[in-house]
C-alpha cells in the first residue's frame, strides 16, 4: 500500500488505457507457484470514472487498496485507488489526474452495500477517510482474518506471505517502496492491480478455513472492531507538554538519588589495575551494565550468577542493596521508555500521540501498542503522575471506563468457583475476600497492604504460577515483597479457598496438557495455537484474558456506531479499560452510552457472573 497530495498539479497525466497483466512463474520457487493473468483499467480522468465504476456499484464483494506516498494518514496522500470485483478488470484511479470533488461516483462505490476486502484495512480506511472516502458496511480484512486462524503459531500476515502460502502466487513486493509521486511506470500499475486482485482470492481461501475451524464469526468481530481501532489512531491523545517536562524532571531526580543511594550501599566497580591510574572512573559503576553489577555483587560476596530480575527478587529482602539496584532499573526504564521518548511522539500537525495499535498483538487475542506504547505508561510512579499529563482538549473531559475484575470474573465463569460466584453475587470486593482468606484476618481488619498482596496472588495464581514466580510477579507488578515461604503459603491457601479454580487446572492439565493438545478456545470460541507443547499456564491464560479481548473489541466495535451522535471520540483502550474524548455537554449521554455498551458486550460471555463497570470523568486520564 503506498498515497497522494490533492494537488493534481505535481503529476504527471497519464493516459486511460486496458492493459493484461502477465507474469512468469518462479521456478526457483519451493511452492507450486501459478501464472496470474489480470487485467486492468487506468482511470486519468472523470469522464471514464463513471462508466469504469457501473459495474462495481452491484457487486457483492470489492477489494480495495491503495498506493500511498508514505503511511502517515495526516501528511500523506493516496495515488492510486485499486478497486476489484470477481471477472472483471481492476480499476485503477489514479488521483493526480482527477480531483478530489470529482470523485462522488467513487464515493458511492465506497459506500454501497458491498464486502469491502483489505489487506491491513486500518490504513487503507484511514488513508481514504482523510480524504472523504470513508469505506462503510462489511469489511473482510485478510490480515486479521490470517491472525485469528493461525493465531499462536509463528507465521507472517503480510500480503505477499499470504499470497504465496494460500494461492501459491510469489508477489514482486519490490515497488512497494518505489516512488509513487511521478510518473507511473507499467511495472507498478501492474504491482498495483495484482495487489487487488489476489484480495479476492484470499477471502475465499481464509473463509473456507475460518468456518472449518469454527472461527468465523471471531474474525467478523475483528472486521467489525477495525474502524474504530483506525479511527483510535487518527483522534489521538493530548500530552501536557509543560506537565511531561516537570514529571521527567523528578523521575530524573528519583532515578540519580537512587544512584547515590546504591554506591553508598557499596555497589563499586571492583578495582582494576590498568584503570588504578585513574580513580574518577573506578568510582561510578553503570548499573545497567550487567557485567559491572555482576563484579560488583560478587566482591560483596552475595552469591548470585546472573543479573536478571528473576534472579535478584528473590535475593531481596536478604540483600537491601539488590532492592536498590533494582528500583533504580525501575526509575531508569521509566526514565528513558517514557520521560524521555514519549515527546518525541507529537505529531507536527495535530500537537497529539497517534500510537499504533494492534487488534491482534497478543497471541490471546489482546491489542498490543507500539509507537509509543501507551498501554504501558504507569499509574503513579512519580508525584504528580504520567498518566495525569495525558490531558483532553479545551471543552472536553476524558471519560475512563474499565471493567472491574474481569479476569477475575472470567475465572468465576469458566471454572464454577462457587466462593467466587458467591462473592461476585453479593457485590463483595474478591481482592478483600481473598486477602482475609490467606492472612487469616477478618475482612474489616483487611489492609490496604494486606489487598495488595490478594493482588498479586489472585492475579498470578488463576493462571498457575509457582510459589518462584509468584514471588516475582509480586514485586514486578505491585512492589509486594514476598519470601518464598510466604510465597508458598499463600498460594497454598488460595487454592484451599477456591477449590473450584483448582479443579478448573486439574482438568485442563488432564484434559488438554497431558494429552499434548495445542490449542485452546476462548468462551466466545477465540483459538490459540502452539507448535510444540504448550506451558499449563498459557492453557490457562487464554481462556480468560481472550474472552477479554472479545468483550473490549464488541465494546469498541458498537461505541463506533454510537459515539458520532455525542461528539465523544475513542482515544484509547488498556486491556480491559476504554478511553474518550467528550465534549462537557454530552457527558452524562456519553457516559450512560459508554457503561450500557460494555455492560453489554461483557454479558454475551458471561451468564453466571454479573459485569461491573467502573467509570470515572476527569480532565486529564490519571
Amino acid at each position: 500500500m503506498i498515497v497522494v497530495p490533492n494537488s493534481s498539479s505535481i503529476f504527471s497525466v497519464i493516459k486511460s488505457s486496458k492493459t493484461l497483466l502477465r507474469f512468469t512463474p518462479m521456478t526457483t520457487s519451493p511452492h507450486n507457484t501459478s501464472t496470474p493473468v489480470v487485467e486492468y483499467e487506468l482511470i486519468t480522468n472523470t469522464s471514464k470514472l463513471s462508466d469504469a465504476l457501473l459495474p462495481l456499484q452491484k457487486a457483492r464483494v470489492i477489494a480495495i487498496d491503495t498506493e500511498t506516498t508514505g503511511l502517515d494518514p495526516r501528511s500523506d496522500r493516496i495515488r492510486l485507488i485499486q478497486l476489484a470485483i470477481p471477472k472483471h478488470p481492476v480499476v485503477i484511479i489514479d488521483l493526480a489526474a482527477i480531483s478530489i470533488d470529482e470523485l462522488s461516483p467513487l464515493k458511492q462505490v465506497l459506500t454501497n452495500n458491498a464486502i469491502k476486502v483489505f489487506q491491513n484495512g486500518k490504513f487503507d480506511w484511514q488513508m481514504l477517510g482523510m480524504l472523504g472516502l470513508r469505506p462503510t458496511g462489511s469489511f473482510f480484512d485478510v490480515m486479521l482474518a490470517s491472525q485469528v486462524l493461525r493465531s499462536g503459531l509463528k507465521k507472517e500476515h503480510d500480503l505477499k506471505s499470504l499470497a504465496l502460502e494460500f494461492l501459491g502466487i510469489e508477489l514482486d513486493k519490490s515497488l512497494q517502496s518505489s516512488n509513487f509521486t511521478g510518473k507511473l511506470s507499467n511495472s507498478q500499475l501492474e504491482y498495483a492491480a495484482l495487489d487487488a486482485f489476489v484480495l479476492l482470492k484470499l477471502r475465499m481461501q481464509l473463509i473456507s478455513r475460518l468456518r472449518s475451524a469454527s472461527l468465523l464469526e471471531t474474525a467478523e468481530l475483528e472486521f467489525a472492531a477495525m474502524p474504530a481501532v483506525a479511527q483510535m489512531e487518527l483522534n489521538g491523545m493530548l500530552l501536557d507538554a509543560e506537565q511531561w517536562h516537570l514529571v521527567g524532571e523528578e523521575l530524573n531526580q528519583k532515578k540519580q538519588t537512587a544512584l547515590v543511594e546504591l554506591v553508598e550501599a557499596g555497589l563499586k566497580p571492583t578495582p582494576s589495575a590498568q584503570l588504578s591510574l585513574f580513580p574518577e572512573f573506578t568510582e561510578t559503576i553503570n548499573p545497567r551494565s550487567s557485567t559491572q553489577v555482576l563484579s560488583a555483587l560478587h566482591a560483596l560476596n552475595i552469591p548470585i550468577k546472573l543479573t536478571s530480575k528473576s534472579e535478584l527478587i528473590p535475593l531481596a529482602r536478604q540483600y537491601p542493596i539488590i532492592q536498590l539496584l533494582l528500583n533504580y532499573r525501575k526509575l531508569a526504564s521509566l526514565y528513558s521508555n517514557f520521560a524521555e521518548a514519549l515527546p518525541k511522539h507529537i505529531h507536527p500537525i495535530t500537537g497529539r500521540i497517534h500510537p499504533s495499535y494492534r487488534q491482534c498483538g497478543a497471541r490471546s487475542g489482546r491489542f498490543s501498542c507500539k509507537q509509543p506504547n501507551l498501554q504501558n505508561v504507569p499509574r503513579n510512579c512519580t508525584a504528580k503522575g504520567m498518566r495525569n499529563c495525558f490531558i483532553a482538549a479545551p471543552g472536553y473531559q476524558i471519560v475512563k471506563a474499565d471493567y472491574s475484575q474481569i479476569e477475575l470474573r472470567i475465572v468465576a465463569e469458566i471454572s464454577g468457583d462457587t466462593r467466587m460466584l458467591d462473592a461476585y453475587t453479593k457485590g463483595e470486593d474478591l481482592h478483600t475476600l481473598t486477602a482475609s482468606l490467606i492472612t487469616g484476618k477478618s475482612l474489616e481488619e483487611v489492609t490496604s497492604e494486606d489487598r495488595r498482596i490478594a493482588k498479586s496472588v489472585n492475579f498470578g495464581l488463576i493462571y498457575g504460577m509457582g510459589a518462584a514466580k509468584l514471588q516475582a510477579y509480586a514485586e514486578e507488578k505491585y512492589d509486594v515483597l514476598l519470601t518464598l515461604e510466604e510465597a508458598k503459603e499463600f498460594r497454598k491457601r488460595f487454592f484451599q479457598a477456591y477449590s473450584g479454580v483448582k479443579r478448573w487446572h486439574d482438568r485442563i492439565r488432564r484434559t488438554v496438557y497431558a494429552k499434548d493438545i495445542k490449542q485452546i478456545r476462548t468462551i466466545g470460541g477465540r483459538r490459540r495455537r502452539w507448535a510444540k507443547k504448550p506451558r499449563l499456564s498459557e492453557l490457562l491464560n487464554h481462556p480468560v484474558q481472550g474472552t477479554s479481548a472479545d468483550m473490549l473489541k464488541v465494546a469498541i466495535a458498537r461505541l463506533f456506531e454510537l459515539l458520532p451522535k455525542t461528539g465523544a471520540k475513542l482515544i484509547g483502550v488498556v486491556h480491559d479499560e476504554i478511553l474518550l474524548e467528550c465534549p462537557q455537554i454530552s457527558l452524562k449521554r456519553t457516559s450512560r452510552i459508554l457503561k450500557r455498551v460494555m455492560v453489554e458486550a461483557g454479558e454475551l460471555y458471561l451468564q453466571q457472573v454479573p459485569v461491573e463497570v467502573e467509570l470515572t470523568i476527569s480532565s486529564s486520564w490519571g
